[in-house]
């Protein structure tokens, strides 16, 4: 007999994905259409595209933000007017010194 699936999530009135005291560990999780109500994400890569999302109470640690679609562009025209700031290069990719 094949293993049990988990439990999908409940979805709201609006169609969206509900989240309530759940912990997201190593996981990719898409944040769009979802309801997320005093979760906790370590170590996850947090992707946001623009679309309906509601976050209340939540912690985050050590996570990574994956900006697409509109929501990259909104990130491109803050970081452009200066209102956010870039985050720095990864370690290890700066270009080799020179040796003259």
């Amino acid at each position: 007999m094949p293993p049990e699936r988990p439990p999908l999530p409940r979805r709201s009135a609006l169609g969206h994905r509900h989240h309530e005291n759940k912990v997201f560990e190593n996981q990719y999780v898409i944040l769009d259409d979802g309801v997320y109500v005093n979760c906790k994400f370590k170590n996850c890569s947090l992707e946001y595209s623009g679309g309906d999302v509601y976050v209340q109470n939540c912690q985050g640690e050590g996570c990574q933000l994956v900006w697409r679609g509109a929501a990259q562009r909104t990130v491109l025209l803050l970081q452009g007017l200066g209102l956010m700031v870039p985050p720095p290069p990864p370690a290890g990719n700066e270009p080799p010194s020179r040796v003259q």
